[in-house]
């Protein structure tokens, strides 16, 4: 092949090998045309933004897309093109310019499942890197809802780090979402005693649980080796009522990741959301879609490169919404680049 493929070359290729098998009818339904073209316009400079799609493990398929920008991938001067960007290139001339590159990633999500996508949520991937809070705010024009953030923030208990901040304008409330990954003792502690998660709660100022919700809380977090926490700041500072659990996959080679959806934790994960009536039987084809090859491919100077595709699993997702589970969530993430 000569030359690397394009961006949209790479996201269709990774989308094909997801949906084949059946796969695109039975997991993501007809959202493809509209993510298509919005997938496009969340494009700036030369690398490879990972695409995760989120769809519903029960109801009507269709998928969401989260597009991510990678800190290395993006340099000053980068513009979208016109028409493109959402109306956030202040953010991007601002993530251009953050000093190191380490983990820190930037990105925009796409309600496609809805059939509109006009509107953008922003997110920004900060890891351990608080001072970036305050300017990302600043950059979506979003500084007055700082103060909530750090609030919440402050209340965090130990082995609940915040890594991320997320806001979403076109859904209702204007939600400020502030998520992290669960410490292994935190987490431990929490799936062995229900109660102790209460205590989390109430430490964090999240009133809107139950018995019930803490008992099965509790019983998906012993089900993954990680999980991921996420609330809701609503645009008063308060927490809103809502939960969201996921259930995250450390396999990232296909064999293992098949073998864990086939009869491994993430069998065992989508079976127990099965049981509960959160998931029917569309995640046992998940598992068809693990990949990752390289390819090789001729650069302008006449050097061979080698480009990787990638189809991995990220997690499977619950929201408690006033105590109650919310039909459950599966994500896929598709990334490419020049190895």
């Amino acid at each position: 092949m000569r030359g690397a493929p394009d961006q949209m070359m790479a996201f269709e290729a990774m989308y094909q090998i997801a949906a084949a098998e059946g796969r695109g009818e039975a997991l993501f339904g007809d959202s493809i045309g509209i993510a298509r073209s919005a997938y496009e316009r969340t494009l700036i400079g030369n690398g490879y933004p990972s695409a995760y799609l989120e769809f519903p493990l029960i109801g009507k398929p269709c998928f969401d897309i989260l597009s991510v920008h990678a800190r290395a991938d993006i340099h000053v001067g980068d513009r979208f093109a016109r028409g493109a960007g959402f109306g956030r290139q202040a953010m991007f001339d601002w993530f251009a310019g953050v000093a190191g590159q380490g983990d820190v990633s930037c990105g925009l999500e796409l309600d496609t499942s809805s059939g509109e996508a006009e509107q953008a949520g922003v997110y920004l991937q900060f890891h351990d890197r608080r001072e970036l809070i305050a300017p990302f705010l600043d950059s979506v024009g979003e500084a007055a809802r700082l103060p909530g953030y750090l609030d919440t923030l402050a209340r965090m208990p130990q082995g609940w780090p915040p890594a991320y901040v997320g806001l979403f304008p076109g859904r209702s409330g204007a939600p400020l979402r502030i998520g992290g990954y669960l410490g292994a003792d935190a987490k431990e502690a929490c799936a062995a005693d229900p109660a102790r998660l209460g205590d989390q709660f109430r430490q964090i100022g999240f009133a809107a649980y139950d018995n019930a919700m803490l008992e099965r809380c509790s019983q998906f977090m012993a089900l993954a080796p990680a999980v991921d926490f996420q609330f809701d700041i609503m645009a008063d500072g308060r927490l809103g009522d809502t939960f969201g659990l996921s259930l995250s996959f450390n396999e990232a080679k296909p064999r293992q990741a098949r073998t864990c959806m086939e009869g491994g934790y993430g069998a065992r994960i989508c079976g127990e959301l099965q049981r509960w009536g959160l998931a029917d039987d569309r995640w046992k084809l998940i598992a068809g879609a693990a990949f990752a090859r390289h390819v090789g491919f001729e650069r302008e100077d006449g050097s061979e490169g080698r480009f990787a595709l990638c189809v991995l699993f990220n997690y499977a997702k619950v929201k408690f919404s006033a105590c109650e589970a919310q039909p459950a969530k599966f994500y896929l993430i598709l990334r490419a680049g020049e190895v």
